[in-house]
This record gives C-alpha cells, sequence and structure tokens, in this order.
C-alpha cells in the first residue's frame, strides 16, 4: 500500500508539472511555444551543415574531393559551425523543457558566436567566387596543391594538367603528354563556381535571416518560458526602505494618540488587608524560629 501511495503521489507530482520542473504542453505559454520552435530550427540546418561536413569529410558524394581540396577552409568553417549550432540546440531544447532562464541566458549568448561562424562561411565563399576566380585557381594550382591534391582533382574531374597536359600536371594512368584528356582550368572553375554559389546563396539568403529571427525570438521569449516574469523578484521601485517603514509608525502613533500610563498601585486601608498581612507575617516569624531551632540542636 505504501509503494503504491506513492507512486501516485510521484504520478500526481508529474501530471501537474511539479518536482522536476517539467510542464505539460497544455501549460505552456506562447513564448515558450515560440522558443521551441526556434530551437528546433536551429537544430535543422545545423544538422544539415554537419551531415553535409561529414559526407564531404568521408567523400561521399561526386566530387567531394575536389571540395576537399580546392575549399578545405570552408569545410572546416561549416564543420565548427555546425558543432556550434547543434551545442546551441541543446542547451536551448534543455533550457526550454526544464524551464530555466539561467539556461536560457547562455544559449542566447552561444547564438552571437553560431551567428559569427555563419557569417564566416557566407563571405569567405562570396569572396572567393565574385573577385578573380579564375586568378586565385591558377595561383592555387601553382603554389598551393601538392602533387597529391592535384592527382585528386584530375582523377575527379577527370582532367590532365592544368591549362593542358603539359602544364603543371601530376602524371598517372590516365594523365600523360599524349592524352586526350583536357586541362583542369575549365572544369575546376565551372565546380568552384557551382559550388562557392551555392554556398553563400544558401548561407545569405536562407540561413542568416533565419538565424536573425532566432536570436530575436530568444531575446525577447527567454524571459517568458513560464507565466512568472523573472525570477519572482519584486521590482526595485516597490521595495520597501526603512524610510517607508519610519513614516508608517509615526503615522499610525499619531493616529492612535498618547498612550496613558498605569497609576501606582497602593495597598488598601480596609481591614480585611491588615488581617492578611498580619496572618502572613505571624507565619513568617513561626518557620524563622522553626529554622532557627533546628539549627541549634545541630
Amino acid at each position: 500500500m505504501k509503494g503504491k501511495g506513492g507512486a501516485a503521489f510521484a504520478g500526481t507530482l508529474l501530471g501537474e508539472g511539479e518536482g522536476l520542473g517539467i510542464e505539460w504542453p497544455d501549460r505552456w505559454t506562447k513564448h515558450k511555444w515560440f522558443l521551441l520552435i526556434s530551437v528546433c530550427t536551429i537544430f535543422m540546418y545545423g544538422l544539415g551543415g554537419a551531415v553535409f561536413a561529414v559526407l564531404t569529410w568521408f567523400q561521399t558524394w561526386i566530387y567531394s574531393d575536389v571540395m576537399f581540396v580546392a575549399d578545405y577552409d570552408i569545410l572546416v568553417l561549416i564543420t565548427v559551425s555546425s558543432a556550434i549550432l547543434l551545442l546551441t540546440f541543446l542547451i536551448g531544447i534543455t533550457g526550454t523543457i526544464l524551464n530555466s532562464r539561467p539556461i536560457l541566458a547562455i544559449y542566447a549568448l552561444l547564438l552571437w558566436p553560431a551567428f559569427a561562424s555563419i557569417l564566416t562561411i557566407g563571405y569567405t565563399s562570396y569572396k572567393r567566387s565574385t573577385f578573380a576566380l579564375d586568378r586565385k585557381l591558377n595561383f592555387a594550382w601553382s603554389q598551393w596543391y601538392t602533387s597529391l591534391d592535384r592527382l585528386i582533382i584530375q582523377n575527379a574531374l577527370h582532367c590532365c594538367g592544368f591549362y593542358n597536359s603539359m602544364h603543371e600536371v601530376t602524371a598517372s594512368k590516365t594523365c600523360y603528354v599524349r592524352t586526350s584528356l583536357p586541362g583542369c582550368k575549365a572544369k575546376l572553375w565551372a565546380f568552384e563556381k557551382m559550388n562557392l554559389d551555392k554556398i553563400w546563396f544558401l548561407v545569405f539568403g536562407v540561413v542568416v535571416p533565419l538565424h536573425v529571427a532566432n536570436i530575436f525570438v530568444a531575446m525577447c521569449c527567454a524571459n517568458h518560458v513560464t507565466v512568472r516574469f523573472g525570477k519572482g523578484i519584486m521590482p526595485k521601485r516597490y521595495w520597501l526602505k526603512g524610510e517607508d517603514v519610519k513614516r508608517d509608525a509615526e503615522r499610525i502613533l499619531g493616529s492612535i494618540g498618547a498612550v496613558a500610563r498605569p497609576g501606582v498601585v497602593r495597598a488598601s486601608s480596609s481591614g480585611v488587608f491588615r488581617e492578611d498581612k498580619a496572618e502572613v507575617s505571624s507565619v513568617l516569624e513561626d518557620e524563622s524560629c522553626t529554622i532557627y531551632g533546628h539549627s541549634e540542636r545541630l
């Protein structure tokens, strides 16, 4: 019976949303619903970036190895940004479910470094794609790419050399002097232009506006995750001060007026009082004699 009673009490607490600080959806405020939807959207594009980064790192889609070589820095930025977004999601969903304003404050703070990482991805890809992409690829092929990097690009794009099979080529079974394969410049430029444009357009056109909206929702709704505002502390202007207490005391004393002190109580002059006094004195004398005689015998 005791175990059943404890289980019933625990069920009652959970049913009322107490104990763990969790409230059921029918008791959620509209601010909490908006906050939950916002946190879920962060999970969506954070997870999308993480999946894309993992697939590229493991070279599971076509031309992923080309991006691994040509846009290695952007791939690292996508990985780091996705990790920050997923961490922000975990903190945000925890604070939302537990109605914890301190955790939601950390969540709102983490949205800013996540926003900076997203902007870095968009700016880097836009700058590389827009300003002299062909010259950047020429310089990278000549100065930055190793022989292994050139071989990876040649095998992925089915080309040989940069301009032709006699210009800065890495020899292989399919790439040699008299091969019929074209140079890699045109194919590499086309892939880089398409890939970089997709990245910065997706960042600036979709992720950035959505993330700005999530920052706005976090700032407006994090402190209203429950009906009670803030931590339940009375605003400072309503705090009770010492001057207020003194003023109230003076007002109360003024309304009551002077308090009359009781007079000195004197002994009554009636005969009854004198008789009682005589009886008490005689009893005291008898007791003192008894005590004195007892001490002499000892």
